[in-house]
């Protein structure tokens, strides 16, 4: 069985949600969160930040984690943790090559966008809960001590 790690960070600004539009054509034109894979070697909360940063353009300060999503297949174990962030000054521009879009939603256009729009339905899932106000305390994730 696989295991997938990601990252997705809902970037909150004004009682507003930043959503991103990527270009590879199997999701193009689908509205999704900032989210990535984990790398070798990187931390949860590097790899939302730099996820954000490459996604949005934002440079970010995490606030929370939203959720931890979980999804298990016979072949396939996917685990998204899912943090909450606000921007730190303007964007830079993101890379044409990799976003088509960039646009901050309200909580009332969140709430209209039809599903066709987002790219799966853990973005949906995502964005229910960032309407719920779900989260928690980044201190949830507590980095290991060094082994003896």
């Amino acid at each position: 069985m696989g295991l997938t790690v990601t990252c997705s960070v809902m970037l909150e600004q004004d009682d507003q949600l930043l959503l991103v539009q990527e270009t590879a054509p199997e999701i193009y034109g689908k509205w999704n969160q900032p989210a990535g894979h984990l790398d070798p070697g990187e931390t949860l909360l590097a790899c939302a930040v730099r996820e954000a940063r490459e996604e949005s353009g934002y440079i970010v300060k995490l606030t929370a984690l939203q959720a931890i999503y979980n999804e298990a297949t016979a072949e396939q174990q996917r685990i998204n943790f899912c943090f909450r962030a606000i921007p730190c000054g303007e964007a830079e521009p993101a890379d044409p090559a990799e976003i088509l879009s960039i646009r901050w939603f309200s909580k009332e256009e969140l709430q209209r966008l039809p599903d066709d729009q987002l790219r799966h339905a853990i973005a949906k899932q995502r964005i229910s809960d960032w309407l719920a106000g779900k989260c928690a305390p980044l201190e949830l994730l507590t980095p290991w001590a060094e082994w003896m």
